[in-house]
């Protein structure tokens, strides 16, 4: 009888094998995660802005003033002082500044996932978290077109060191169109600033 030939590795070879592997994964990991943070920062962000560019077109459109807001639930405004879990864009008819279920144009929600965070700097805070744009399509610090054009931020944020930019500036200045900026605030989540 012919004999087969034995086809296979030896335990040499296999163990070979995985440590290569293992290198090869440990090597890749942070740049993954790293690639992971960027995109989720970014997808929030985008998002956001998308909300805010719908209010101003809304404004602009239905020549009425259009609120944006942090929601918690995606019908009313929030007055919270914490990391936003969502947003609401409503056209504000009625000039009660609070949403009614007819009103509501969009809502969006944070994604909470990886401790990502959204906070407000001052000027939207201390306006009970709205952003309001009038139908001029600039964005007062309060109701009404005689007020001061707002220059706010809202941050999204990671609380990591993997990216470095683990966070993005949504910036609003002179009342105009947002800007997303990439910062660098060492892992940290800090209140942004106004300017």
């Amino acid at each position: 009888m012919r004999k087969l030939p034995e086809n296979g590795f030896t335990l040499v070879e296999l163990l070979v094998s995985v440590a290569i592997a293992a290198i090869l994964i440990s090597i890749a990991a942070p740049s993954y995660v790293a690639l992971t943070n960027t995109n989720r920062l970014a997808t929030q962000a985008n998002d956001i802005l998308g909300g805010l560019m719908i209010a101003r077109s809304e404004a602009i459109r239905l020549n009425q003033r259009v609120v944006f807001c942090r929601s918690d639930d995606g019908s009313t405004c929030s007055a919270a002082t914490d990391g936003w879990k969502g947003w609401l864009v409503f056209a504000d008819i009625d000039g009660t500044d609070t949403p009614s279920a007819s009103e509501i144009l969009r809502s969006g929600t944070i994604s909470n996932a990886s401790g990502m965070s959204v906070l407000a700097s001052a000027a939207i805070s201390g306006q009970t978290n709205r952003i309001r744009i009038g139908s001029d399509g600039f964005a007062r610090t309060a109701p009404g077109s005689s007020s001061a054009l707002l220059q706010a931020k809202l941050s999204v944020c990671i609380v990591t060191a993997s990216p470095a930019h683990n966070a993005r500036e949504l910036r609003i200045a002179s009342g105009g169109r947002p800007l997303i900026v990439q910062v660098d605030n060492d892992g940290a989540c800090p209140t942004p600033s106004n300017s």
